[in-house]
């Protein structure tokens, strides 16, 4: 992975934007409208009466103590539909792009989001004639000038010519300025690559300009990087710009860096360029002050085409008198810029590049404890790597895109997939870097026998709303992105929560909920979350308060079958990037394996296995206590104690029972596949009595029942195959739930909860009440609403039973949706009918990494263009 390949090696080819992707206009405006307005039905709204008040309580408090709560209903963020592909590394920090050219969405701080736009963070573009005169400059971007911004500044971009093009991790950019002789185009990289974990953790991105010359004269194309103070705090002392000469000039780089504090811990800015063979490293930068000098800035760039040090601050400037230090020099200013400059004659191309790099490499939470980000492993954590960094991705960003192209081009030209879910795939995976991220390297904490020594601890939000690491019942969907394209971070998760299981705690709490007192940890017990970003994380464990989550069926369930997922996967051994490998399908304990040539360091599975059974059958004895009757079916204790933390179920349930009769199944297997008979036998007799009576129970002829309440009879769940679900994805071939029902439910789920609901124009309603005037269920807040990963689970149902034109309206309708109503790069956990959202920038939605796998698993007929579902969000029709 540390080969070098520069960008001029890698071709013009990767300037042309992808046939894939999100696509629109810098002038778009979304068809559809939508915003986070919950309003629930007087019924609800009596029922969470309690729960509110108590809510209020938690609320008040967390704002004296000045602290966040973990889930904000009073001051919820609605999406902003404007965003595109974020920048950033996996853990390191990110900074959102708007499509128009804004750096906007700071998550710097771990966990912590500030929705800012930035106007002094910018690209400026000078083009000049061959007699040096500038012919046009302008900001690079079409979003309205903000009134904050640099007064002489200019947005001269017409929207309307230039498009713009997301496919995660890369974004293109092309400005279309024939009118003055030139076309641009921006190339954006990000070192997001699946089974590559030193770069995917690095805090850069690389920006590629390339500039042609479509007239008969010469012209010079000036490009300029400007960066100011992020986040600063009101009432602080500016911070200090300064040029580093020593170490940019050994790297055939140059560059500026900004050093300022975000929430207390140091971080530093630095942007860099290729130096070019004949430029000096005392060339095209400048210092400036946001509030007093960027008019400078402007006027220096239409004046020279390139910037220059303001003669004006050098009564400010003072040499180190340190012998070592005499080639930095100090400007007391907040904001840094650099420029470079192309030269064309008629017809001629070429590119320059930038590197955008924030190096802030320790976290320190209120335990003091030094937290050392992931890349400090390969950069060091003395707050000296901005420039090691920008010289490192500067030479290496061609690789990173071959590496992408490795990866990406078999998934975007197989013809089993339609156009809209190769763009849906790709730019779902933001949140694995975008979702609050934090991963450290903790090597001197543990053995080499335990992966955390190599991979670090890692973890990511349940939500940009939803503060907690690792929400497990959520991460059960989106589980499926980590498990195939970072499967050693899935595993570090695993062993995360693995060690987590058998701990207690005597410390007690409020339960929002009921108002009762529960301890914060039970034994035997998988968490919910592993902690807040404003707390302790991984140490502070299950901050989700509402309930008792001890008592929530579906979360010991949830470590069981994702452990035998795993395993399925880590045994696999799967090339990547989709290479073609020789392959041999073989069984084990009625479990279709596909073997393959061992293609990246993956953990062992057997080991993995070995490791995590003890706790996975402890989990599983554990949960009989719920089976209250004795006939080998679990129930609900009448409260919402599962991830549907707002829909109660009541004795047996397709969701948990389901999920009851897969764990037992999969226990059974990993039983078998040890060599433990004394298990094996006890499980298998587990299993018998659990399948039973899960179908005596639950199903009713055409689909299981929701639970066994009367009123509840004809309440169809989308999501009641979530075990048969685990269970395919596992490999399984033998019929654990009978073939006939699966497919009877799915076509009931389709008809009702698809078809029924908007024609299938926004996925399925969780709760669908059938007969001949079917409604939406309205019992309760989450019955009525689109889980956008639970769609996306169930279409990977559909396609492991050979149900794929169903699955890809099912999905394909969502992701349209979605598209038109601007959700790109922020999609919510949940949709309304009426098309408000909730909870903007959401973990489950990663739940469409398991439809991928499905297509691989159960091919298809090669698929229409678009499958009746459009990619292109410039598509205005439902």
């Amino acid at each position: 992975m540390d080969s070098e390949t520069t960008g001029d090696q890698i071709g013009a080819d990767m300037d042309e934007p992808p046939k894939f992707g999100l696509k629109l206009m810098l002038n778009h405006e979304f068809p559809l409208k939508s915003k986070q307005l919950i309003i629930p039905r007087p019924k609800q709204i009596f029922e969470m009466m309690p729960l509110s008040a108590r809510y209020f309580k938690y609320y008040l408090a967390k704002k004296i103590q000045k602290r966040r709560p973990i889930m904000d209903y009073v001051h919820m963020i609605s999406a902003q539909r404007m965003y595109g592909c974020p920048i950033g590394g996996i853990g390191g920090g990110t900074i959102g792009r708007g499509f128009k050219g804004e750096f906007c969405r700071f998550q710097l701080y771990p966990g912590l989001y500030e929705y800012v736009t930035v106007p002094e963070c910018q690209f400026i573009v000078n083009i000049r004639d061959a007699n040096k005169e500038t012919i046009f400059q302008s900001v690079l971007s079409t979003y309205n000038k903000p009134k904050k911004a640099p007064q002489s500044w200019e947005w001269n971009i017409n929207g309307s010519d230039c498009e713009y093009t997301a496919l995660y991790p890369r974004a293109w950019t092309t400005y279309d300025l024939t009118k003055y002789g030139i076309k641009l185009v921006c190339r954006q990289i990000t070192p997001v690559i699946p089974h590559n974990y030193k770069d995917s953790s690095l805090p850069c991105a690389v920006f590629v300009f390339t500039a042609k010359n479509v007239s008969n004269e010469h012209r010079d194309v000036s490009i300029t990087f400007t960066w100011t103070e992020v986040l600063g705090e009101p009432n602080k002392k500016k911070n200090i710009g300064k040029l580093d000469l020593e170490r940019y000039a050994e790297e055939l780089t140059c560059g500026v860096t900004l050093e300022q504090k975000i929430a207390d811990q140091p971080c530093t800015f630095t942007i860099a360029k290729k130096k070019h063979e004949n430029e000096t490293i005392h060339e095209a930068y400048c210092l400036w002050n946001s509030a007093k000098t960027s008019g400078y800035v402007w006027e220096c760039l239409k004046k020279h085409g390139k910037l220059e040090p303001d003669p004006n601050q050098s009564a400010k400037v003072t040499e180190n008198k340190n012998e070592k230090e005499k080639s930095k020099k100090i400007y007391k200013n907040d904001s840094i810029a650099l420029s470079s400059t192309i030269s064309l004659d008629p017809g001629g191309c070429s590119s320059t590049e930038f590197c955008l790099v924030w190096d802030m490499p320790i976290i320190k939470y209120k335990d003091s404890k030094i937290h050392k980000r992931y890349y400090t492993k390969y950069f060091g954590s003395d707050g000296i790597a901005g420039a090691s960094i920008a010289a490192y991705a500067l030479r290496n960003y061609g690789n990173w895109e071959k590496q992408l192209a490795e990866w990406q081009d078999p998934i975007l030209n197989n013809s089993n997939i339609p156009d809209w879910l190769k763009s849906a795939l790709m730019n779902e995976l933001y949140f694995i870097a975008d979702g609050g991220t934090i991963w450290f390297d903790v090597s001197d904490e543990f053995p080499e026998t335990d992966p955390r020594h190599e991979f670090g601890v890692f973890g990511y939000l349940e939500g940009h709303e939803y503060r907690m690491y690792n929400t497990y019942d959520v991460h059960f969907y989106a589980s499926f992105a980590l498990a195939q394209l970072w499967p050693n971070l899935q595993v570090v998760l695993q062993y995360m929560y693995r060690d987590s299981i058998a701990l207690e705690s005597t410390k007690l709490r409020q339960s929002l909920y009921d108002g009762k007192s529960c301890k914060f940890k039970v034994k035997d017990t998988v968490p919910h979350d592993l902690g807040d970003p404003d707390g302790l994380p991984f140490t502070q464990i299950n901050a989700y308060n509402i309930h008792d989550v001890s008592e929530w069926r579906d979360l010991n369930l949830k470590f069981i079958l994702q452990a035998m997922r795993d395993y399925r996967l880590l045994r696999a051994h799967s090339a990547p990037f989709g290479n073609e490998r020789s392959s041999e399908v073989v069984e084990e304990c009625g479990e279709r394996i596909e073997t393959r040539e061992p293609a990246v360091a993956v953990w062992d599975s057997r080991q993995y296995l070995t490791e995590l059974y003890p706790a996975c059958a402890a989990l599983l004895r554990r949960g009989v206590e719920w089976d209250r009757d004795g006939d080998g079916l679990i129930e609900n204790g009448g409260f919402p104690d599962q991830t549907y933390d707002a829909w109660v179920m009541t004795g047996p349930s397709a969701y948990c029972g389901g999920l009851w009769v897969a764990a037992v199944s999969a226990v059974h297997q990993m039983a078998r596949i040890l060599g433990l008979e004394e298990d094996e036998r006890e499980f298998s007799k587990m299993l018998e009595q659990a399948r039973s009576s899960f179908e005596n129970k639950l199903w009713n002829g055409t689909f299981y029942r929701f639970d066994t309440k009367p009123s509840n009879r004809d309440v169809v769940m989308a999501d009641q195959l979530a075990g048969h679900w685990f269970l395919r994805s596992s490999g399984w071939t033998d019929h654990v739930f009978p073939e006939e029902n699966v497919k009877k439910a799915l076509h009931t789920i389709y008809e009702n909860n698809v078809m029924r609901f908007l024609n299938g124009r926004m996925g399925a309603v969780n709760g669908f009440v059938r007969g001949t005037r079917g409604h939406v269920d309205t019992t309760a807040l989450q019955s009525e609403e689109v889980w956008t990963g639970v769609t996306y689970g169930l279409a990977a149902v559909m396609i492991y039973e050979g149900m794929h034109e169903q699955a890809f309206v099912t999905a394909g309708g969502l992701y349209n949706t979605l598209m038109k109503m601007g959700l790109a790069f922020e999609t919510p956990e949940a949709l309304y009918e009426n098309g408000n959202h909730r909870s903007v920038a959401y973990m489950r939605p990663l739940a469409i990494w398991s439809m991928y796998q499905a297509i691989l698993a159960r091919p298809c007929p090669p698929a229409p263009v678009n499958n009746g579902q459009p990619h292109h969000a410039k598509e205005n029709n439902l």
